[in-house]
């Protein structure tokens, strides 16, 4: 009960943070990003893993902490079901990937009112996206991007094309149609159905992270989401994340692929991509200026 309690009044002195932290510039955003992680750290340490869950959930600073909240979230609930085809019984991919996407979703706690985010035309762009790189060409395995610059340098590229600061920002993916038949099969346990997964979890997880670094705390709208989509799908990474996971899945054996011990290289994959909130800072005073305050449909 009295943890219960401490686990409620951290959530409220974090969303008040939060909220200071939106208006907040210079040495006193500095201050406000210590005062999130201290608070999450503390927690971790002397109330306990749940609510330093939800203390990671609350604050929407540090994208690090996004990750390893989404990391124990999956661990707890839905990652030891890839591994078996039992929980996932008679259900189609679709429906899979849908529980996959809300429980990562709900981690990263946008203000997204409007729901775009378990939208069903974003979860089409990413599974879309997932089908379009599975049968692209490959990169170098053994390259590592640096996440922060690499994402950067893609979203310059596209704003720089882009006809004036309010043009509109096209997704290069279907955001209407699913054009990955594999989604409508039913759940088996496979080495590509697991493949699947991983691309998914991180695509969606990697493409959340760009959204922290062009979105901040401020509200979505369809334009910010789409910046977000395109600025992964355009860059070296996306295709670096899944050559790796191509990489990893060619050296398991049938039985290792069936343990979940084998998904911990979906926990390392993740982990080095992520940036923390100093980066974010910093990344930001390099962006270009582009208007996202638009709402433009999805296919648009």
């Amino acid at each position: 009960m009295l943890r219960s309690l401490v686990s409620v009044t951290v959530v409220i002195v974090i969303c008040i943070l939060n909220k200071s932290l939106s208006a907040a510039n210079g040495n006193h955003e500095e201050t406000l990003t210590h005062l999130i992680k201290t608070t999450e750290e503390l927690v971790r340490n002397h109330v306990g893993a749940d609510a330093s869950v939800m203390t990671s959930i609350a604050q929407r600073v540090d994208p690090g902490l996004k990750i390893k909240a989404s990391i124990e979230v999956g661990k707890r609930k839905y990652w030891k079901a890839l591994a078996s085809s039992i929980p996932f019984k008679k259900r189609s991919m679709w429906d899979c990937l849908h529980v996959l996407h809300a429980d990562i979703v709900n981690v990263w706690n946008f203000q997204d009112p409007h729901g775009c985010l378990c939208s069903p035309e974003f979860r089409t762009l990413m599974t879309n996206m997932v089908n379009e790189l599975d049968v692209g060409p490959t990169a170098d395995s053994n390259m590592t991007l640096s996440f922060g610059l690499t994402i950067v340098g893609t979203i310059a590229t596209i704003v720089s094309a882009l006809s004036g600061p309010a043009a509109p920002i096209v997704v290069p993916i279907a955001a209407s149609v699913v054009i990955a038949s594999w989604v409508y099969e039913v759940y088996e346990e496979s080495r590509p159905a697991l493949q699947r997964f991983m691309k998914y979890i991180i695509d969606l997880t990697l493409v959340l992270q760009t959204l922290v670094l062009v979105a901040g705390n401020q509200e979505l709208s369809r334009k910010v989401i789409k910046l977000a989509v395109k600025s992964y799908h355009e860059s070296p990474m996306s295709r670096e994340v899944h050559n790796r996971i191509q990489e990893h899945d060619r050296q398991l054996t049938l039985w290792q692929c069936a343990n979940r011990d084998s998904l911990d290289q979906l926990v390392a994959l993740l982990q080095s991509y992520d940036i923390s909130a100093e980066e974010v800072s910093s990344l930001r005073g390099r962006l270009p200026d582009v208007d996202l305050s638009s709402d433009k449909p999805w296919g648009t």
